[in-house]
């Protein structure tokens, strides 16, 4: 087996993985990752220029913004749809793609209004949708 042909193999095999999550299990994904951000804002109490001086601050935001636009490229249709209105899952995933393809062309000042105006809004219809669907179930997972 060639290198391609075990690559593309892993790739499918991924895919497949990902793809067998539910939109449940990826919204629980999503809202962990925007507990997360909020989480290292609150710590950096909303610091901007200690958001453009520290790496590992930089870094973290960035990393758990790309895994939120990874993880939303799986949800299905119809949750892309019901929640259009509130959420641009297409230019999440567009700078999902940018972190992961053009880094170096990201601009710091649009991680920092993603985190700042754009997470909170995800977070909210993550939560409203797990207590939606999961009832009861919902309120334990965060805590």
């Amino acid at each position: 087996m060639t290198t391609t042909v075990l690559i593309l193999t892993l790739k499918k095999i991924w895919y497949l993985y990902m793809r067998s999550d539910s939109d449940e299990r990826l919204i629980e994904k999503i809202l962990d990752y925007c507990i997360t951000i909020i989480e290292i804002m609150e710590k950096h109490e909303y610091n901007y220029e200690e958001f453009l001086s520290n790496k590992e601050f930089y870094l973290a935001i960035s990393m758990a913004e790309m895994q939120i636009g990874e993880d939303s490229k799986f949800l299905s249709d119809e949750i892309k749809e019901f929640s259009k209105n509130k959420i641009s899952w297409f230019g999440i995933r567009s700078m999902r793609n940018m972190y992961a393809h053009e880094y170096k062309k990201m601009k710091t000042s649009d991680i920092w209004k993603t985190a700042v105006e754009e997470i909170p809004v995800i977070q909210e219809f993550c939560e409203t949708y797990l207590k939606e669907n999961l009832g009861e179930e919902s309120d334990d997972l965060h805590n």
